[in-house]
């Protein structure tokens, strides 16, 4: 045994030889078969040590099940081939051909098995435990059964002679008791002795089907007999079975035998063979024995009742259909009327016939062979009513239960009855006996009106005198007379029911005309017939032809109230006439729902009318709770509730099928009978029913699953026409609105409880009755937890769709424990994948764990459902089962897209199921961890299944074809979540495979169908009309095109990983991995990209189908919307309840029963019309999402792969292929959308890609600047003319929703792209200059509609009607741009069209809304935005009048921020949040926009007095934004900070005389008092770099970031920046105060005296203000840098701390909360020269060209915007350096990641770089040096000594200068290039400058002389 091997040539391991040992001990097993069971096994589950008894009872079971499946399948495989003995296409199997021309030898072969198995021992192993020997019996009968069914097949397929058959069937059969002898019967449970009832009959079965009645039948009735054709010619062998059952117990299950023997020997009688004498006399014996001793017809009519021929039995019309020819037989040689048992037998027949169409047909045949018998009892029925009432009624019903043929049938056969019969005494005075002549025949006259009535005395019905009638009973029996008299059975019925109705219940006693009995037995019969509406119409029509004064449905309810108030109600009878009303309402439904109305049975509401409060309703029960609770509960049978569930459940369908051809009044009155209805069900029986006692357990199944499907009936409607009428009380959405209340959330535990123990005990229930063979339990039990998992799925789709808290069923849900197992609920939904309730149930329940998973991932707590799947093996072997279902293609293909669904969501959602599915080994128990965690794929994991399937993509579209982008879905989801699971996302970037096998599926041509590439007209002749095929060929094109967008966004997700987790974010495509890399080439040597944006992005959507709908709709009999047929998801991806024809937007399947009913040419055209626009959205569905994936695969390759991508065309035509790209989507965004909303979309989404990849394309900003502006005022035409076209009709739709305003945002923002993209001033410089003329009209027309947008969302934004945050954020900035000079230089052009529209209030407000000071985090989107905005507006001159008369300074002194600024609480570091003050960076816009608004207004007084105003009113921020002290730390907001102060008071100096007069004499003389303080302090730090680099500190998130990363220098070069621009502020400051001109030019008496305010000192430390000596250092310190910058231009050094950077990288490394310099363009380089007036010999200026672009630097003396575009120069001081301003950032959201040079008119700026920086601040030091020394040098009051100092410094001075213009002088030599590369154009002519500036200085100082006194 140790060193057997399996079927793959392996050795069985030891865990397999052990566990196959005990095996074999256990059920007494040879070892090598019990090898091949563990093998099987192990291929189910992993088996490991230690072997424990619950492995040994899983091998026991695989044994079991392996037995009794052979024998099944040997019994399948004969029946196969038998049913296509004449099918010519049937391939026959020699070797099946062989088992059934041996049937008889292999039955006698499985007949010894049998008798064996009855008598057989258990093993030991069984034996030793009561559950086990349970077990083992219920596989004992199992076999039997298997054994027996296998011998029927047998026994009819077999073909060879079946003469010895009977003999060896009858003598084991009687041997083993019918299979009653079993060993261990005595230890039967109830329900194993239930499954052996089953055995005794399938024995009865046998013992018939032995005898081939069939042949039988057929050689009896055939009148050419030939003795050669019977079957038993062997006189030996009817001897044989003679014997057998002489010796044989008279016992009842002979009795069909026995009957079917006689006929055999009956038949040979016929045929002359043998003793016919004896013969003769045997067979009458024998059917003697049969009929009258052992009751055969009264024990068929018994057995016929049972499961095994009843609905749920798979063989039972089989078996029904053998004991029909039993009888059929027997009646050839009995004549019905001479068998006593007419009863039984009429019962008997009825019962073969019901529900069998097929019999039923035969019966009414003309000259019928198979049903003569049947025909004569039925004629002998009908001359024996009505005092045999029940037989011929039994049979009519019968009759009527088959096709609707047969139901007519009935019909007419019962409406003429040529005789009557009854008991009555010939004494009687109303009869007259005669006798007849000839014949001696008595002879019966009526006299009078005879009594008719079913018994003697009790008379319902006259008959009329002058009839004849005969005598028909016999001797010494009561007289039956059989009138011949013509008359309707049904007016008999009709007279019954009427009789019965008016029977007083008090005195109703079995002395009544009418019994019970024979109503139930009319009740029954109407029932049958009102099965099929003509026959309903029909029957109702006889009845109203006898002109009665009540309709039989009014007769019948009356019945049903008067059966209802006995005090031992007839429950059959109720439940009869229920079934009549169900049936009813599908040909009377009105009358049915009126008396309904009217009837006291049913639940109602009776309005009422209550005291002090007015009319109330109130709910009552009906007599239908009074039957349950006082008789059916306490009897335990239920069929009045069933009954009534029944008709509730054809009510509902019936109101919700109705709906449209109702009229409103019959609809409110459908819905007042059925809420109290759903009520009652809800509340009274749902609740209840699980604690209620039952005779029949399965009634108890059968009431469950008929609620819930009453629920999900009414849930799964979709009500056209409720809710449209408010007059309307309730309706069918009033039904829905309360279970879905109830259940979700009212209800709580008490409606909670019994749905979940339905769907939670259905396994254990379903194993249970599986265990002995209960079908009937087990079907109904399937049905039950099937409606009860649909119920719950609806109520928790509901329940997703609305949103909302977590109701109480789904936490319920997830906590609770069910079942003998206590296992958790979430257990029990997965473990339905083994279909233990079937495969629709597995279906079910995963959808609803799929629906769980995403319900509780909303959870603030989000449960992980790990800890409920049980012990870690439970959870590995549920696991494996629902990994081996989603991999099988035997599956059905609905369930394999569940499970991908259920699989795929948990990647999301419950991380620790997703690690099960992907790993899908067991857990270590010693780490706890999976043990092929660090191995990569497992190959039983779930991802394995999803690459085969990847791998057959081409068989998979072809086969089941939904199957493959469910699981491309799923690897898609993975590689979203990448990061959980890294190691096996690493593992297929290194799988050449798998990334060949996506680029196969996107390489090979698309699928296209007719229907989407043909026309709307064209479509429904698609594929030959056939819809089927249609929906086929749709189906796998969708598949197809929604698998290329998951290949699409896997590869881009895998390109963002690698390169996000490689750490090379720069790396280009030869950093990919080399699958995806090679097939990026491919793409682009093929040009599929280019192809690809040419095609994928047309969509294929037919407008004209909703629009024919429309048009349909107004000409049916009853219009309604038809979008309420909408079908609704949880979700467009997991939701998979939809298919493309027939639910995927409009539910056909609802829309067919609504519009079938009363339907037309037109709403059959209308149905018809669905289907294709259901199959048209699919398309358009895939379409939109392939494009989706498109999109998201172009972004991220522009944004990650820019250069690679667009540089490596296979043309050679590199960034060319960009905007070749570009021109495509932009052609088809100018497509005509035709009014659709599915068009509009699809242009969205290509507006959202051209964003992105306009924003993203760096390398063409940057590298190709040429042909930037070549092709990009073409781009920016086009969408200009996009957004102003009438298609988008933006305004309109700004003004009207949210999304409408959503679907323009992408193309504006694309224009704010393009055009900040060109506003570089080398792209300008390289415009032509039609492109810029274009340009600037664009920007002119767009302007208009902006600022109307504008007005429209900010307006809206602030009464609160939506949230358009964002949408104003992009108006800002394109209002921003469009306003600048470069694009609109006129403001007179511009000012009136934003007036107009009052842009300038609102953005007013906007500013307001946005300063505030509450919480910063809650700060509005626009917060930056806006104050930019308000900014740019206060730069341009002729704007800043307007904005004061706006209100601007009122706003600025009155808003949130005013307190905290006037305590001076606003700090630049906010401890907290561990980054910049909150509203620090509000402040400073605030005195950048008064320091704008300052230039343009200084000649109002007005406005001077308000800035006083609002420098004193904020006195104490300012005061701290100036505070030197040298323990606080230096940081970037803070100099910014003082960087805008400074700024203000050097525009503040300019006009220091009118502040002094209009009242602020004293804030400039503070200012410059802190000044002093600030400028020595700064010099002493430029002079300190250790001091410097000890205070500076990071204060945003980012300079954290570059600190952390080593990147310390950036922020040491920012802040040093920033403290020079301080300086430099001071200094133009002071220049402005003392006014060199007058000082160097005038005397010394001319001096005002306010201006000597900086004495002459020696330099003082650096706690006191600055000096003339801290000046000297300042110089100093700018000659010794411009010195080391000048060193390493010539290449001699390293240079210095990275102080003096290229423009570009100096932009960089500024606060990102400050925005690069935007400025103002100067007029000229310097205006310092104007200074010395006429002392000056030399008065040269240099002149630099005006610049065009936010990116230029303005100079020191940059004049302000007004002037930014004149060309000539001024005198006039102006702004030494412009104060930064913040970058107008949107949100990145909206409008991605700012960058320096994106503002596009702010007016406050710093240098271009610090090399320029530290010129100007040279030429202002030295300048401010030569004034002070020029104020004290001719001012004769000062003593010798004083002005002896003066001179040396004079001399120092001129050393100094002399020094400065040898160094500058030197720049000339170095070359041109390494000029440009290293200072740009504008820095070199700042030096030429200000060499020019020191030959006049030097020249003044050198020459003048001194008189020292």
């Amino acid at each position: 045994m140790a060193a057997a091997t399996g079927a793959d040539g392996k050795k069985y391991t030891e865990i397999q030889v052990n566990l196959a040992k005990r095996l074999s001990d256990a059920a007494n097993l040879d070892e090598l078969e019990a090898l091949k069971v563990v093998e099987e096994l192990s291929a189910e589950t992993e088996i490991s040590e230690p072997i424990t008894e619950e492995i040994v009872w899983k091998a026991v079971d695989t044994y079991w099940r392996e037995r009794s499946s052979l024998v099944a399948l040997l019994g399948e495989l004969v029946s196969h081939a038998y049913e296509n003995d004449s099918n010519p296409e049937y391939e026959v199997i020699a070797a099946v051909e062989e088992l059934r021309s041996q049937s008889v030898t292999l039955i006698k072969r499985l007949l010894a098995q049998f008798s064996a198995k009855v008598l057989e021992d258990a093993p030991e192993y069984f034996t030793a435990n009561a559950e086990y020997l349970d077990s083992w019996i219920g596989q004992s009968l199992t076999e039997q059964s298997a054994l027996l069914e296998t011998m029927l097949k047998l026994t009819y397929s077999g073909n060879d002679p079946k003469t010895e058959l009977p003999d060896a069937v009858i003598t084991t059969l009687i041997g083993t008791q019918f299979g009653k002898q079993q060993k261990y019967r005595a230890k039967f449970k109830v329900e194993a002795m239930d499954y052996l009832e089953d055995i005794r009959l399938l024995c009865v079965i046998l013992s018939i089907a032995c005898l081939d009645l069939e042949t039988l039948f057929s050689v009896s009735i055939n009148e050419s007999y030939d003795s050669r054709d019977h079957a038993f010619k062997s006189a030996r062998q009817v001897q044989t079975v003679n014997s057998a059952l002489q010796n044989a117990e008279r016992q009842e299950d002979l009795g069909p035998f026995i009957l079917a023997w006689s006929s055999v020997l009956s038949a040979r009688i016929v045929s002359g063979n043998g003793d016919q004498t004896e013969l003769r006399r045997l067979a009458g014996q024998l059917a003697f024995v049969s009929m009258e001793s052992l009751k055969v017809f009264q024990f068929l009519h018994e057995i016929l009742a049972k499961d095994l021929f009843g609905k749920y039995s798979k063989y039972g019309s089989a078996y029904k259909r053998m004991l029909f020819q039993l009888v059929e037989v027997a009646l050839l040689d009995h004549e019905p009327k001479a068998i006593k048992d007419f009863e039984n037998l009429a019962a008997c027949l009825a019962d073969l016939l019901t529900d069998d169409p097929d019999i039923c047909q035969l019966i009414w045949q003309e000259s019928p062979k198979l049903g003569q018998g049947t025909l004569e009892v039925l004629e002998t029925a009908r001359g024996r009513f009505p005092v045999q009432f029940e037989p011929l009624v039994r049979l009519l019903g019968a009759l009527a239960t088959g096709e609707q043929s047969s139901a007519m049938h009935a019909i007419y056969y019962f409406r003429r009855l040529p005789t009557l019969s009854h008991l009555i005494p010939l004494s009687s005075p109303c009869i007259e006996v005669d006798v007849q002549p000839d014949t001696g025949a008595t002879i019966i006259r009526s006299r009078q009106d005879v009594p008719l009535g079913i018994l003697p005395g009790r008379p319902f019905q006259m008959l009329p005198e002058g009839m004849v009638g005969s005598l028909i009973s016999g001797e010494n029996a009561p007289h039956i007379v059989q009138w011949r008299h013509e008359s309707s059975g049904w007016d008999l019925c009709v007279v019954m029911l009427d009789a019965f109705r008016q029977v007083n219940i008090d005195d109703f006693s079995p002395q009544s005309p009418i019994e019970i009995a024979h109503v139930k037995a009319i009740l029954d019969l109407f029932h049958s017939v009102f099965r099929f509406p003509d026959g309903a119409r029909e029957l109702v029509g006889i009845f109203s032809e006898g002109g009665r004064d009540h309709s039989i449905i009014s007769t019948l309810f009356a019945v049903l109230d008067q059966c209802s108030k006995f005090q031992q109600p007839p429950l059959d009878a109720i439940a009869s006439c229920l079934a009549c009303f169900t049936w009813l309402c599908d040909s009377y439904v009105q009358d049915v729902w009126l008396y309904l109305r009217q009837a006291s049975f049913l639940p109602s509401v009776v309005t009422t009318t209550v005291p002090f409060t007015g009319l109330g309703r109130v709910q009552t029960s009906g007599l239908a709770h009074n039957i349950l609770s006082r008789v059916e509960c306490i009897q335990g049978t239920y069929v009045v509730t069933i009954a009534l569930l029944s008709l509730v459940q054809k009510l509902t369908t019936n109101a919700q099928n109705m709906e449209i051809w109702d009229s409103k009044e019959l609809r409110c009155l459908k819905a007042e009978v059925l809420f109290p209805c759903l009520v009652y069900v809800q509340n009274e029986v749902f609740v209840n029913h699980e604690s209620w006692h039952y005779k029949d357990i399965n009634d108890r199944f059968v009431i469950a699953a008929k609620i819930l499907s009453i629920f999900n009936q009414t849930l799964e409607d979709l009500p056209l026409l409720s809710g449209t009428d408010p007059s309307e009380y309730i309706n069918l959405s009033t039904l829905q609105e309360y279970l879905i209340r109830n259940f979700l959330y009212d209800g709580g535990k008490q409606l909670a409880l019994p749905l979940v123990s339905i769907i939670g005990l259905g396994p254990d229930l379903s194993a249970f009755f599986s265990k002995y063979s209960g079908l009937r339990e087990r079907s109904e039990i399937w049905a039950m937890v099937l409606q009860g998992l649909k119920f719950v799925k609806n109520l928790l789709r509901q329940r997703k769709i609305t949103g909302g808290q977590p109701s109480f069923l789904e936490v319920y849900m997830i906590d609770r424990t069910v079942g003998r197992a206590n296992s958790s609920l979430i257990n029990i939904l997965a473990s339905y994948c083994d279909f233990s309730c079937g495969t629709e149930a597995a279906l079910v329940s995963t959808d609803v764990l799929t629906l769980l998973c995403s319900l509780s991932h909303e959870w603030n707590t989000k449960p992980s459902f790990v800890g409920y799947l049980g012990t870690t093996d439970q959870a590995q072997q549920l696991v494996s089962t629902l990994v081996n279902r989603v991999g099988d293609d035997n599956q059905s293909c609905d369930y394999r897209i569940a499970l991908w669904s259920f699989v795929t969501i948990t990647l999301t959602t419950q991380p620790g199921v997703a690690t099960l599915f992907l790993s899908n080994d067991r857990v270590d128990p010693a780490t706890g961890l999976f043990k092929d965690h660090s191995k990569g794929i497992s190959i039983n994991s779930v991802l394995n299944k999803a690459l085969d399937i990847l791998y057959r993509s081409e068989e998979i579209l072809e086969s089941e074809s939904e199957i493959l982008p469910h699981a491309l879905h799923f690897l898609d989801v993975l590689w979203q979540n990448a990061n959980d699971h890294a190691v096996l996302v690493r593992n297929l970037l290194d799988n050449e495979t798998f990334w060949n096998g996506l680029g196969q599926l996107l390489s090979k041509p698309e699928r296209h169908t007719e229907l989407e590439m043909g026309a709307w007209e064209e479509v429904h002749l698609c594929y030959n009309r056939d819809p089927l095929v249609q929906v086929c060929k749709v189906s796998a094109a969708n598949a197809d095109q929604r698998s290329r967008g998951h290949a699409l966004r896997i590869f881009a997700l895998a390109i963002h990983f690698h390169l996000a987790t490689s750490g090379s974010r720069t790396g280009g495509l030869e950093s990919l991995p080399k699958g995806i890399k090679e097939f990026i080439l491919s793409c682009i040597h093929q040009e599929l990209f280019i192809s690809w944006n040419q095609t994928i992005p047309i969509t294929h959507y037919h407008v004209e189908g909703h629009r024919d709908l429309k048009a349909m709709r107004q000409h049916m009999s009853s219009p309604f919307d038809y979008l309420k047929l909408a079908v609704r998801r949880w979700d467009e991806i997991y939701d998979t309840d939809y298919l493309p024809g027939d639910s995927f937007m409009l539910d056909l399947e609802k829309a067919g029963t609504k519009l079938a009913w009363g339907g037309q040419k037109i709403e059959h055209k209308f149905i018809r019309t669905i289907l294709h626009v259901n199959l048209n959205w699919s398309i358009v569905h895939s379409e939109m999402h392939q494009l989706s994936g498109w999109r998201f695969f172009v972004e991220v390759l522009t944004s990650d792969l820019g250069t690679s991508l667009w540089s490596r065309a296979a043309t050679g035509r590199g960034t060319g292929t960009y905007y070749e790209f570009v021109n495509s989507l932009l052609d088809h965004i100018e497509r005509d959308t035709k009014g659709s909303v599915v068009l509009r979309d699809a242009r969205q989404t290509c507006c959202l890609l051209l964003q992105t990849v306009i924003e993203n394309a760096s390398v063409m900003k940057r590298s190709d600047k040429k042909n930037l502006a070549a092709h990009f005022p073409k781009i920016a035409t086009k969408l200009q003319k996009l957004i102003q076209s009438p298609d988008l009709n933006v305004l309109e739709a700004f003004q009207s929703s949210v999304e409408g305003q959503a679907a323009h945002l992408s193309l504006m923002l694309t224009v704010l792209f393009c055009y900040r993209a060109l506003h570089d001033k080398e792209v300008i410089v390289s415009l032509d200059s039609v492109d810029y003329e274009t340009l600037q009209k664009s920007a002119i027309l767009l302007l208009p509609l902006l600022a109307n947008c504008f007005s429209v969302v900010v307006e809206s934004h602030l009464l609160g009607k939506y949230d358009h945050s964002d949408t104003i954020v992009i108006l800002l900035a394109l209002l921003e741009e469009f306003c600048h000079p470069v694009w609109n230089p006129h403001p007179a052009l511009w000012i009136p069209i934003l007036r107009n529209v009052d842009v300038f209030r609102f953005n007013l407000y906007l500013c307001g809304r946005s300063v505030a000071s509450g919480d910063y985090d809650k700060r509005p989107s626009f917060f930056e935005g806006s104050l930019h905005y308000l900014l740019a507006l206060a730069n341009v001159p002729e704007m800043a009048a307007y904005l004061c008369d706006a209100g601007v300074m009122p706003m600025l002194t009155h808003n949130g921020l005013t307190p905290l600024l006037q305590r001076g609480e606003i700090s630049h570091l906010d401890e907290v949040h561990g980054d910049r003050g909150d509203w620090h960076q509000a402040w400073c816009m605030m005195l950048a926009t008064v320091t704008s608004l300052l230039r343009s207004m200084s000649t109002s007084d007005a406005f001077i007095q308000l800035l006083i105003g609002f420098v004193q009113l904020y006195g104490n921020q300012i005061s701290k934004g100036l505070d030197t002290s040298t323990d606080r730390p230096l940081t970037s907001a803070k100099l910014e900070e003082m960087e805008r102060i400074s700024m203000l008071f050097y525009e503040l100096s300019k006009h220091d005389a009118r502040v002094e007069s209009l009242g602020g004499s004293g804030i400039i003389k503070a200012y410059f008092d802190r000044a002093l303080f600030i400028l020595q302090h700064a010099v002493h730090l430029f002079t300190h770099p250790h001091t410097l680099a000890s205070v500076i500190f990071p204060i945003t998130r980012e300079e954290h970031k570059d600190k952390e990363a080593g990147r310390g220098s950036a922020l040491s070069t920012l802040i040093e920046g920033k403290l020079a621009a301080v300086v430099r502020n001071i200094l133009s400051a002071i220049l402005v105060w003392t006014d060199p001109a007058v000082i160097l030019t005038k005397s010394y008496i001319e001096w005002p005296i306010r201006k000597l305010m900086f004495p002459p000192t020696m330099n003082t430390p650096v706690y006191d203000p600055a000096s003339i000596g801290t000046m000297f250092d300042l110089v100093q310190y700018a000659s010794t840098s411009l010195r080391e910058w000048e060193a390493r231009l010539e290449g001699k050094t390293g240079g210095s701390a990275g102080l003096y950077q290229d423009s570009a990288e100096d932009d960089k490394q500024k606060n990102p909360s400050s925005s690069s310099s935007t400025s103002t363009n100067s007029s000229k380089t310097s205006s310092r020269l104007a200074y010395f007036g006429d002392l000056l010999t030399t008065t040269t200026m240099t002149i630099t060209p005006a610049a065009a672009s936010t990116s230029t630097v303005a100079p020191p003396s940059s004049t302000p915007l007004s002037s930014s575009t004149s060309s000539s120069s001024t005198t006039k001081p102006t702004s030494p350096i412009a104060t930064a301003s913040s970058s107008s950032s949107m949100d990145g959201s909206s409008a991605g990641s700012s960058k320096p040079n994106e503002p596009a008119f702010a007016t406050l700026s710093t240098t271009t770089g610090s090399s320029v920086r530290m010129i100007l601040l040279l030429e202002d030091a030295l300048v401010v040096i030569a004034t002070q020394l020029g104020l004290h040098m001719y001012d004769p009051r000062r003593d010798a000594a004083f002005r002896r100092d003066i001179q040396d410094q004079c001399v120092d001075l001129i050393s100094t200068l002399n020094s400065a213009q040898r160094m500058l002088q030197r720049f000339e030599n170095v070359p041109v290039q390494v000029r440009k590369d290293g200072l740009g154009t504008e820095a070199y002519a700042q030096i030429l400058s200000l060499r020019d500036i020191m030959i006049p200085i030097i020249k003044h100082f050198a020459e003048t002389k001194i008189n020292v006194q």
